[in-house]
C-alpha cells in the first residue's frame, strides 16, 4: 500500500523534520549494515545502493545537523530525501512510513474534505510538544486555482 504522506503534501513547517527524519533511518541503518558486514560479501546491487545511500545521507547532514535552511522549492533537497527514501527501501524491504516518524514528534496530519477557493491554514502554531497529537484532516478535496490550502502552519519547534 503507497505511503498516502508524499513529499508533495509536505509545507515548510514540517520539512525540516521530514529530513531530520529520514537521515537518522539512514545514519541508523548505514550503522548496522557497516557493523554487521565487515568482512562479508555483499551482493553488487546491495553495495551500490549502500553507497548511493552513504551519498544521500552525506547530502541531507546539510540540513540536518548543519543548519542549511529547508525550503519546499529546493528540488535537490525533496529529491536527495526521497532518493534516500527509497535506497532505505529497497535496503530493508519494507516501505519507509514518512507520516509516522513525523507522528514521532508530536505532528499527526488526517486529511478531510474540503473546498478551498481562498486561504485556509488547518493549524497555526508556536510550538508542539512531543507529548501533542495535532491532526488536520483533508480528503477527497479541492484546492481551486485561487486557494491556498497549509495544514499546519508552525512558527517554533516540534517536541
Amino acid at each position: 500500500m503507497p505511503d498516502p504522506f508524499t513529499l508533495a503534501t509536505v509545507s515548510a513547517s514540517v520539512l525540516p523534520h521530514l529530513v531530520k527524519f529520514v537521515f537518522e533511518q539512514a545514519g541508523k541503518l548505514l550503522a548496522r549494515r557497516r557493523s554487521t558486514t565487515s568482512g562479508e560479501n555483499t551482493d553488487v546491487l546491495e553495495t551500490q545502493t549502500l553507497a548511493e545511500l552513504e551519498q544521500s545521507a552525506q547530502f541531507l547532514r546539510e540540513y540536518a545537523v548543519g543548519g542549511r535552511p529547508s525550503r519546499t522549492t529546493d528540488r535537490e533537497l525533496l529529491d536527495a530525501v526521497d532518493a534516500a527514501r527509497k535506497q532505505i527501501e529497497s535496503l530493508t524491504g519494507t516501505p519507509l512510513d514518512l507520516a509516522a516518524g513525523l507522528k514521532q514528534r508530536g505532528v499527526d496530519v488526517e486529511i478531510e474534505k474540503l473546498d478551498v477557493d481562498g486561504v485556509t491554514t488547518g493549524i497555526k502554531a508556536t510550538a508542539i510538544t512531543d507529548k501533542a497529537n495535532v491532526s488536520v484532516k483533508f480528503s477527497d478535496s479541492v484546492v481551486r486555482s485561487s486557494g491556498e490550502f497549509t495544514a499546519i502552519e508552525l512558527n517554533g519547534p516540534i517536541g
